[in-house]
């Protein structure tokens, strides 16, 4: 039930502005899109309940249609979001490479594990992307997982993934991670801002947070306003820009990371096609020419989005 009076999800502030309201494609009633003129995050009232992440929702049966977890439970190698797996591994190598807090010794004895979370791993193909690969930095890879629902206690009790629900990632000690993904999860959480929180918090010092979402200020979002397709109101809640996003890491201890992006830009763009065979395999073609991923980098606006470090030293 929608409050009287809603509070920004990011900051807490009663400074709104009323941007419009639309009705949902998948459930036929009314959202109201809210400004916070203090932290600029974009949210979505009312809140329409977890319950529909179900099944159908990830067959593509629900509001977002380019879902597919089906496909990436089975074999992520065969989808296109390897593209955006081996881009954001890229990322994590070369923060790894030169971060002192995360370095080893030059010969070390044995190496010390990288303890690696993926809060929100859906049907875990990043996980399986990860494991195979084994290590980072010269580190051998410790992976954990959360996420709730079929997926998840597939990967537990069969894939043999170490797969927390919320309750039991909560109770995780402080400083136990040394990298956390969060790959287009935001979006969907109600009060992201606990969840930015909790993150920082199981974050070593020195850690990374590799976090993706879309950008609400890029120049076909701010075409097209609340009618921007990535505005859907039954699952994207929580809307940000690169300024919202900056403020809400430094709220709770986190340094924005600038980032570019190149794989992640490919998928975000087929992704949208995975129903239209023909363009899809014309955008493979055009995207392999770096200025064209450049343009849909700057339409779309994806590495303007920060990632996030904690600041401090591991060692």
């Amino acid at each position: 039930m929608t409050s009287a009076t809603p509070t920004c999800r990011a900051c807490g502030s009663t400074q709104l502005t009323l941007r419009g309201k639309k009705t949902g494609e998948f459930i036929r009633e009314e959202f109201s899109f809210h400004t916070c003129c203090d932290c600029e995050l974009l949210f979505v009232e009312p809140f329409s309940g977890f319950e529909i992440y179900n099944d159908a929702y990830y067959r593509g049966q629900g509001p977002d249609p380019f879902v597919d977890y089906a496909s990436e439970y089975r074999d992520y190698r065969c989808t296109d979001r390897a593209l955006e797996f081996a881009d954001l591994a890229r990322l994590a190598e070369s923060y790894l490479s030169v971060s002192p807090a995360l370095l080893l010794p030059r010969s070390p004895p044995s190496p010390a594990p990288l303890h690696w979370l993926d809060f929100g791993c859906g049907a875990g193909g990043f996980l399986k992307f990860l494991r195979e690969r084994g290590t980072f930095a010269g580190r051998p890879l410790e992976l954990t997982g959360h996420d709730v629902g079929s997926y998840a206690a597939l990967l537990k009790s069969t894939d043999g993934f170490r797969i927390l629900d919320f309750d039991e990632i909560s109770r995780e000690p402080s400083a136990t991670y040394d990298v956390i993904s969060m790959i287009e999860v935001i979006e969907h959480l109600p009060d992201p801002a606990s969840a930015v929180a909790l993150l920082a918090r199981l974050l070593k010092p020195g850690g990374l947070l590799l976090l993706t979402t879309g950008n609400l200020d890029c120049p076909v979002a701010r075409r097209h306003g609340i009618h921007y397709r990535y505005c859907t109101p039954e699952i994207h809640v929580s809307l940000f820009n690169p300024r919202s996003l900056a403020r809400l890491y430094r709220a709770h201890g986190l340094e924005p990371l600038p980032v570019r992006y190149a794989g992640t830009v490919v998928f975000k763009v087929v992704k949208s096609l995975r129903h239209r065979r023909v363009f899809r395999a014309l955008a493979h073609l055009a995207l392999k020419f770096p200025p064209f991923v450049r343009l849909v980098d700057h339409l779309y606006g994806v590495s303007a989005m920060p990632c996030a470090v904690k600041p401090g030293s591991g060692r």
